[in-house]
């Protein structure tokens, strides 16, 4: 006899593989239907994406054709084509109500939704490691002179073989500047003007660049927040902020894996650099989102 909690496991798999499979069908709806369901919600300025939704929320807002909600800890998985997302929190979601998905009363999402993203042209920055792959949204549409500055950077080779030099769990992990051997690495641009956009938070994921007490100081060092730390925006540990121009949308358990790893002194005053070096093997731009 099959026991009841392999039964249920049993069973909920099943359910996935099912609304997974509806999904895949219900892709091919006709390019005038999908024009339609936009110009419904707002025109031009939203594209409507099938997807399969399973997690926790928070804030839901509703309208007879539309609701909204701020992720808890949300899994996303977009068919065609495939991109998988782990959504912590604090970038709210819209979906068309009349999907197969249903919302508990504990406020618990699971099933199939047209999620309604905005659209952009932003590039993907590819960030190979020694511990995994972190894929990151540039935001060249909100930071355009900052994303622009880690571009040139990334497509000229400028961050192949550094290292994660300052790793602080539940804090930032934070590299380009530094080999292996401890040799700094100079941008050949210098320095770049500090840049805010109060659309823009250091949330869980967010890549933002590091700077010295100068507000124009950073040149090529960024750092990835291992969790929200919205103290880094203006006003809170600086007055001015430090510049976030990006965001993790696939790797933030590799993010997590980096953050943990134990760390010492090294060449004298550098703090907080891992014991076994973890190295950017390539930074790949690659594109649109």
């Amino acid at each position: 006899m099959i026991p009841r909690k392999l039964q249920t496991i049993i069973a909920f798999f099943l359910i996935l593989c099912c609304l997974v499979t509806n999904m895949v069908v219900s892709e091919k709806i006709s390019e005038k239907s999908r024009k339609s369901d936009m110009k419904d919600f707002g025109g031009d300025q939203d594209l409507i994406k099938k997807a399969f939704l399973f997690g926790q929320i928070q804030n839901v807002t509703s309208s007879p054709e539309f609701s909204t909600f701020e992720p808890v800890n949300l899994r996303i998985l977009f068919l065609q084509p495939v991109q998988f997302f782990h959504v912590i929190n604090g970038v709210p979601i819209t979906f068309v109500n009349q999907e197969r998905g249903f919302i508990g009363n504990d406020r618990f999402v699971f099933g199939s939704f047209k999620v309604v993203l905005p659209i952009t042209s932003n590039h993907l920055a590819v960030m190979n490691t020694t511990m995994g792959t972190i894929v990151l949204e540039i935001y060249e549409d909100k930071m355009p002179n900052t994303s622009a500055n880690f571009i040139r950077l990334a497509n000229e080779g400028f961050y192949d073989g550094l290292v994660f030099h300052r790793v602080i769990d539940d804090f930032v992990i934070q590299g380009g500047g530094y080999y292996p051997n401890g040799t700094e690495n100079e941008s050949p641009y210098g320095p770049i003007d500090l840049e805010i956009n109060p659309e823009v938070h250091h949330l869980d994921g967010t890549i933002g660049m590091a700077r010295t007490s100068d507000p124009d100081s950073a040149t090529s060092q960024f750092f990835i927040d291992d969790g929200a730390q919205r103290f880094l925006e203006p006003g809170g540990s600086d007055p001015n902020g430090y510049a976030a121009f990006g965001r993790v949308v696939i790797g933030i358990d590799v993010v997590r894996a980096i953050a943990s790893v134990e760390t010492m002194t090294k060449y004298g005053n550098m703090e907080d650099w891992p014991v076994d070096d973890i190295i950017i093997e390539s930074i790949t731009i690659v594109g649109s989102t």
